[in-house]
């Protein structure tokens, strides 16, 4: 859910979208001209933020990522696309397509706002931070407590070094907004990092650069994404009432569902046929070659990242806008089977247990139990920097995670809305 926060002199108003993962996307708004900029938007949050653009009565006019994005799916060019605001790109970008490229100490207007463009290498090469009055938007470069990592895709902890040298050279109350929330606290300012970032803190740059020397896994699927995100690869898309026009006039599209098979097991539409993204490109063969194929998962992303795959395979295939959650709220039929809890609520359930119970005993027991709370959440921010979590793993082999055989009839089909969605599957 977006929320909504307001600079002192409310000439600018921030709108914060959160993705489950701890993905932070803006909506930086000039009151004086109800103008906005859309500062990391994720492919599925563009419904959420044109509805808050149209609830406002507000007109987008610039779009930008800080950075390319490897663990996501950008919507910045399809968000740019629908609303005709000007897309914005790093100088450094390798970004294919048309773009207003920027670079530190440019500058440019939003409404009656200067926006003040800084260079933020480190986790990327193409890094930038937006400062609008005394909003600071540092992508993946400043996180609260931390930064972003630098092992892959041209990162350099000795860059890094030198952009947070520039960025706490700003007045201290400067508000900053990171890129990422993985430690509950999605709003920081300049002097709290000073204070508090150990990165932040360290002066010494072969110290830094070995704190930051640490190498994780890459996230799922980052080829694909990246792809997708430099614009060599963007999927057609069908709206869910265009197709649903399709299937009642008698030759309906293959759909193929994508998601795992728990979630179609959950809710999925009449006729799809669910091959896993994980296993997609071993059972390629069970999919038309010829005619009309239109991929689905919950929004859209996973869809996304299948479809692109599949065209570098000769495969043409499109991609249901929006997924099962816009299929839902169009008001169309969904088959509905038995729901269960999503692997990543169960395992927010357990590490939140496991610390708030670690926490309590090490207060009432012994000190030593609050190892347990700092076990928990490192694996946490283990999860959420490189995309793994091992006790998702676990769970996953758990036998009331595996999916059932459908019961005869496949169970009852019914409109939309008849039962809870599983609103933290993975995208």
């Amino acid at each position: 859910m977006p929320s909504a926060a307001a600079s002192t002199a409310e000439a600018v108003t921030v709108e914060t979208f959160r993705a489950p993962e701890g993905c932070l996307a803006y909506l930086v708004v000039d009151e004086a001209s109800r103008s906005a900029l859309a500062i990391d938007p994720r492919l599925d949050q563009i419904e959420e933020i044109q509805e808050a653009l149209a609830r406002t009565g507000t007109r987008l006019t610039h779009v930008l990522d800080t950075h390319t994005h490897a663990d996501h799916l950008s919507g910045a060019r399809r968000l740019a696309q629908r609303t005709g605001a000007t897309l914005l790109a790093h100088i450094a970008s390798k970004l294919r397509g048309p773009a207003r490229r920027i670079g530190g100490g440019m500058t440019f207007e939003l409404g009656t706002r200067i926006v003040e463009v800084f260079d933020a290498p480190g986790h990327t090469p193409d890094s930038l931070a937006i400062l609008v009055d005394d909003r600071l938007f540092t992508g993946d470069a400043l996180f609260v407590g931390g930064a972003g990592r630098t092992d892959f895709m041209g990162g350099s902890a000795s860059a890094l070094f030198d952009t947070f040298r520039a960025l706490e050279a700003l007045p201290e109350a400067t508000v900053v907004h990171p890129g990422h929330d993985y430690v509950g606290a999605a709003v920081t300012t300049i002097g709290e990092e000073k204070a508090w970032n150990p990165l932040l803190r360290e002066r010494d740059r072969g110290a830094f650069v070995t704190r930051m020397s640490g190498k994780g896994a890459p996230p799922a699927n980052m080829a694909a994404i990246l792809r997708h995100n430099l614009g060599e690869a963007d999927a057609a898309t069908i709206g869910p009432r265009e197709l649903q026009a399709l299937r009642e006039q008698g030759e309906p599209p293959f759909l193929l569902d994508v998601r795992s098979p728990i979630e179609f097991e959950s809710e999925r539409i009449e006729g799809a046929k669910n091959i896993p993204l994980d296993v997609l490109d071993g059972r390629l063969e069970e999919v038309p070659a010829q005619g009309d194929v239109v991929v689905v998962c919950r929004t859209g992303v996973r869809a996304t990242i299948a479809a692109e795959a599949m065209a570098r395979a000769g495969r043409r295939a499109r991609v249901l806008e929006g997924g099962v959650l816009a299929w839902r709220r169009a008001k169309l039929p969904l088959r509905v089977g038995r729901k269960r809890l999503p692997v990543d609520r169960q395992v927010q359930l357990i590490a939140g247990l496991m610390v708030l119970t670690g926490v309590t005993l090490g207060v009432l027991v012994n000190r030593w139990f609050l190892a347990v709370a700092a076990f928990f959440g490192a694996g946490l921010t283990f999860a959420g920097a490189t995309g793994t979590c091992g006790l998702a793993l676990v769970l996953m082999k758990m036998p009331w995670n595996r999916p059932l055989a459908p019961p005869p009839g496949g169970g009852a089909v019914c409109a939309a809305g008849g039962g809870a969605p599983p609103t933290c599957a993975a995208p």
